[in-house]
């Protein structure tokens, strides 16, 4: 007796408590979606790579089947960006040209990258070059601390030029 009422006391609980949600959620304005506004630039953009240390695979690091083993990750607002190479070489600059998907505004590039087992003693960076044609949009180096990889982010706002009939 004790086990059907307890029952009986769950099911008026737990099914009042799901009524009076999927009521009150029902009864709410739906909210029109916004148009999506594209806010992507048109250039040619490209990333200008300068390692301190020659890259490695990360011995560390969890590999699964379908993971890439790249020792160097790029991304560029969040969107991975292909990279030609396997491994950067120390002081070696490696150039990305035709870079897509740069936003008109704030933009952001995290690099992640694996340094040497056997420098772990030093300290690593990476300098990026971020630029439209010949005009340069960002400069800045990533260091790590000794025995840690080299990973972060760089920002960076771009204007879009106004073209004479843009009136916005």
């Amino acid at each position: 007796m004790r086990f059907v009422l307890s029952i009986l006391i769950w099911l008026i609980l737990v099914g009042g408590l799901w009524v009076y949600t999927s009521k009150r959620d029902a009864s709410r304005p739906q909210a029109a979606s916004a148009a999506s506004i594209d806010l992507s630039v048109q250039g040619v953009f490209s990333i200008e790579i300068t390692p301190t240390f020659s890259t490695e695979k990360d011995p560390f690091a969890l590999t699964t089947d379908d993971s890439a083993s790249s020792t160097l990750e790029l991304k560029l607002n969040g969107t991975s960006i292909a990279l030609p190479f396997d491994d950067l070489q120390r002081g070696k600059t490696v150039v990305l040209e035709n870079i897509a998907g740069l936003l008109e505004g704030h933009n952001e590039i995290y690099l992640k990258a694996s340094p040497p087992l056997s420098e772990n003693a030093l300290e690593h960076g990476i300098r990026i070059k971020v630029s439209e044609k010949d005009n340069l949009i960002a400069d800045k180096t990533i260091w790590s601390s000794p025995g840690a990889l080299v990973s972060g982010s760089i920002s960076f706002n771009h204007l879009a030029e106004k073209k004479d009939g843009d009136e916005h």
